[in-house]
């Protein structure tokens, strides 16, 4: 019981991947397929907390819960949420998650076994948020492929690393 909103915030993500890659070339609703698994991964995330409210918590949960439901929040808020708008909150959200995964590896002495995973995939995750950001008007149409690869990444290592580690991630 522990992890398990944490695992469930993976999972819910992992599935958000999924059918960014199962939509085949099409964009039409994939923001608010996106904006609904940020805004329950947020609220997963507060449970978490408000469970373990006595426990001592890492502020990057805070903060990642913070950034997943502005995140969500925005893509469903915004009166001209359109495709573009999808890629640029998702950019943004993602190079968060990559900070934070680059910032755990290289600061935290308790990831010193994982330097390489966090390190490495960090990296990863803001490249690949800066590629979704630019990415070619030409070839829109297999940006959601790079988006569905790209969680598919971060909740797969995220699961990984609750599941090896049997703690948190940060």
């Amino acid at each position: 019981m522990k992890l398990s909103y944490r695992k469930a915030r993976s999972f819910i993500l992992l599935i958000a991947g999924l059918l960014a890659i199962g939509l085949s070339h099409t964009m039409d609703g994939y923001a608010v397929v996106f904006g609904i698994s940020l805004l329950v991964s947020s609220a997963l995330t507060l449970l978490y907390i408000f469970l373990h409210f006595d426990e001592n918590i890492n502020p990057k949960v805070v903060m990642e819960m913070i950034a997943d439901g502005f995140s969500g929040l925005v893509l469903f808020t915004y009166p001209e949420s359109n495709e573009n708008f999808l890629l640029i909150v998702f950019s943004f959200w993602i190079l968060i998650m990559g900070m934070f995964y680059l910032t755990s590896g290289l600061m935290d002495e308790s990831n010193k076994d994982y330097l390489w995973s966090y390190v490495l995939v960090g990296i990863m995750l803001m490249v690949l948020g800066f590629v979704v950001l630019n990415y070619d008007t030409a070839y829109k149409s297999s940006v959601l492929y790079v988006v569905g690869f790209t969680l598919l990444i971060y909740s797969g290592t995220n699961l990984s690393l609750l599941f090896r580690r049997k703690r948190g991630i940060y």
